[in-house]
């Protein structure tokens, strides 16, 4: 076997998992955007946010009826599964409301930008203790620059987006954004660790979305005494509804893809398609093209570049197989390199 067919494997789970990343990143956009119409049109961000996780329980356990695995599926939850299996999923719920809150505001694109921002210095973080990875992935160059990149972006969309409107209320839902996109990367950092042990993304989906909508329960019965819930029509367009379904997509793809790509990487790969998908929804929709959201756009785009992997042994490398078999089956500190 030569060099070359030696790394073929762990170059293409590699490539797989960042076109993987990049759909779910599509599939997180529309699942936003029908979120933000869900609130707008009755239900309020809390409700919209409640109906979505449950769409998205329902969906996973339709998966998990689909692959005949539900026999399996609990006897792994009953033998293995740990308190904290369940409580990674509450750290998706803040960005949920947020989302659900802030798209109607300052539309798809700026919400995203926002929240991206979070998840790269969280990413940043988390990688470098090695959190939902085998091994650690140190600060480069590179790295530290893309997450200056998505910062970057953060300011140039709220900035621009606050021109000649309501500053006060974008800033709010810009911060309320980022920290729920930080708040986030502890669940795809959590939801690797459980695909690692299991060795399966839905079982990572069912474990955190079960608790996800515990977490969001209990935030809509603590709401109740204040009016959160008053006046909330359920509108009758059943495509509205779909956001749930939709999260079930974006959670296994993310359990997949953080294992072969890292906390930071899959932020910003997710990003690519994430960031297409928004300025789309945003340009077909109500909000419109704006030169601030172009900007931010190509900026977050500049910040996938400078990090996105690239697989395979480097030239001249004295190595040998085994450097290169250390890296090919735990695929992270290959990662570390970008």
């Amino acid at each position: 076997m030569t060099p070359s067919s030696a790394t073929a494997g762990p170059a293409a789970r590699v490539t797989l998992a960042a076109l993987v990343a990049a759909g779910s990143g599509a599939v997180l956009s529309l699942q936003g955007r029908l979120n933000g119409d869900l609130g707008a049109a009755g239900t309020g961000p809390v409700l919209a946010a409640w109906l979505s996780y449950v769409g998205t329980l329902l969906a996973t356990v339709l998966v998990v009826v689909a692959r005949r695995r539900v026999r399996s599926t609990l006897a792994v939850v009953r033998s293995s599964a740990s308190w904290w299996w369940f409580a990674v999923g509450l750290c998706s719920v803040p960005i949920v409301v947020a989302m659900a809150a802030g798209i109607p505001l300052v539309g798809v694109a700026v919400a995203s930008v926002c929240s991206v921002a979070g998840q790269t210095v969280a990413g940043l973080a988390l990688d470098a203790r090695g959190v939902g990875l085998p091994a650690p992935l140190r600060l480069t160059p590179r790295r530290a620059g893309a997450g200056l990149a998505a910062l970057a972006g953060l300011g140039i969309a709220v900035l621009g987006s606050s021109a000649g409107g309501p500053g006060w209320a974008v800033v709010a839902a810009g911060a309320a954004l980022f920290v729920g996109g930080a708040v986030l990367c502890g669940q795809q950092a959590g939801n690797g660790r459980v695909t690692e042990l299991t060795g399966d993304p839905v079982v990572a989906t069912l474990t955190s979305v079960t608790g996800g909508l515990a977490g969001i329960t209990l935030v809509c019965a603590l709401g109740v005494p204040f009016g959160v819930l008053d006046g909330v029509v359920l509108p009758p367009q059943w495509w509205l509804y779909l956001g749930g379904p939709l999260g079930t997509v974006v959670t296994v793809a993310a359990a997949f893809a953080v294992r072969h790509l890292g906390t930071l990487v899959l932020t910003l790969t997710v990003v690519g398609g994430q960031m297409v998908m928004a300025v789309l929804l945003d340009v077909l929709g109500v909000v419109g093209l704006r030169w601030p959201t172009v900007v931010a756009t190509a900026v977050v785009a500049l910040a996938v570049l400078l990090v996105v992997p690239r697989p395979g042994p480097r030239p001249g490398s004295g190595s040998g197989s085994r450097s290169g078999s250390r890296s090919g089956s735990r695929s992270g500190p290959r990662v570390g390199r970008a």
